[in-house]
């Protein structure tokens, strides 16, 4: 008697080569169930939700092996922008925000300052151009056929919109990638590829639609006309693009990085909308400040830290000491650890002690000792967990590790 999962295997396996073959995605694929998802604010306010799209599953096994094929080909052939950090093997926000906090750093130790305009993107998933991604395709190389299955994928897609047992009427999807598909991310790649050719005097970084050209010199002028050219160039790019840009509500903004405290400001503009300046922005979720201190970007971390273990001291009557552990592994430890390798080692010294104060509460909470108890290398032993500084240094080498092994 076959084995179950060989017996489903092979049928299946014959149907994603007869869709490669005959360059068609099966129609019974292509409809999505959407559900919103509520953010913050008003419960009735319909922005205030997020859509969150459920596709059938055998077209997420279709998508894995083309996607596997597809990536192979951008890697092999080196196809991809070489600072696109977004939805690549080996490349991550820790090693965008490395690169761009040893960036702005290497520029102070020659006395130079740097400009940073900070871009996002209004529903760039949502907003791609069909014949813009097809034309796209082309110039790295990708056959017809390759080319006329993905037209099969993108085209005649529907969705329908699910609220407790109440459905709407079915709404086809006119442009954009599917929302929580496997392509959808890579084809954003290719889509926004050729970006970097419109960026004449600055440098550009991209994690997938998060976009920042900055521009490092002595001279302030210098850096605002760099920013200012190199900006106006990106607006035409995106219209040409089918794409827009989120002006309003600080979403776009800028700030200029000095060793030196100085209250000198950018004038960035595209037409009649200015950029503001501001001391600090959230960019891939790091706090960077004008002067790179890493403080405000410690405050967030405690505070993320402080707030959710006051939630579970008030659950710890229902946890025992291994469901503690885990839960402080999954809630509190990725704050300790997040981009850590590129703010941690710009913070003073008064701040590595708070964030380790904040890390022997958790170890108190998991293993259920007294606010005021001792916590040495025996409780770090008996977790199995490190010091906040240790840590660091772990998340170091790991990062060493995985660079000196893709090269």
């Amino acid at each position: 008697m076959k084995d179950g999962a060989e017996v489903i295997a092979k049928p299946l396996a014959q149907i994603i080569n007869l869709s490669i073959a005959t360059r068609k995605f099966p129609k019974d694929c292509k409809t999505a169930k959407v559900k919103p998802l509520y953010k913050k604010g008003s419960r009735t306010e319909p922005q205030n939700y997020r859509p969150i799209s459920l596709l059938p599953v055998i077209s997420k096994i279709f998508e894995k092996i083309i996607h596997k094929q597809t990536q192979t080909f951008l890697n092999t052939n080196k196809l991809l922008f070489e600072y696109q950090s977004g939805f690549r093997e080996n490349y991550s926000t820790d090693t965008c925000l490395s690169h761009l906090n040893n960036t702005f750093l290497s520029g102070f130790d020659k006395g130079k300052s740097t400009g940073l305009v900070s871009i996002d993107l209004q529903k760039a998933f949502d907003c791609l151009d069909y014949q813009f991604v097809f034309k796209k395709m082309k110039f790295p190389g990708f056959q017809s056929s390759v080319i006329d299955w993905f037209d099969s994928y993108l085209k005649d897609r529907s969705f329908f919109i699910s609220l407790g047992k109440t459905y709407s009427d079915p709404g086809l999807l006119g442009c954009g990638v599917p929302q929580g598909s496997i392509l959808g991310p890579l084809l954003f790649l290719i889509y926004v590829n050729d970006i970097p050719q419109a960026i004449k005097k600055c440098n550009i970084r991209l994690y997938a639609d998060d976009t920042c050209i900055f521009h490092t010199h002595k001279d302030l002028k210098e850096i605002e006309n760099a920013l200012n050219e190199d900006f106006s160039n990106l607006c035409e790019w995106f219209v040409t693009n089918k794409l827009s840009i989120h002006l309003g509500e600080d979403k776009t903004k800028c700030i200029l990085f000095s060793k030196k405290k100085t209250d000198e400001q950018l004038n960035i503009c595209n037409k009649s909308a200015k950029i503001k300046q501001h001391k600090t922005i959230d960019y891939l979720g790091c706090i960077l400040d004008n002067n790179l201190t890493g403080e405000h970007m410690v405050l967030k971390v405690l505070n993320k830290v402080n707030n959710k273990l006051k939630f579970l001291y008030r659950q710890s009557e229902h946890l025992n000491p291994q469901l503690r552990r885990m839960l402080c592994n999954a809630l509190l430890q990725p704050h300790f650890d997040y981009a850590c390798t590129s703010w941690y080692p710009l913070i003073k010294k008064c701040y590595k002690q708070k964030l380790q104060v904040a890390q022997n509460k958790c170890i108190r909470f998991c293993l259920g000792l007294p606010n005021r108890a001792h916590i040495g290398n025996y409780e770090f032993k008996k977790i199995n967990c490190l010091p906040v500084e240790k840590r660091v240094k772990q998340c170091f080498a790991v990062g060493a590790f995985k660079y000196w092994k893709d090269i």
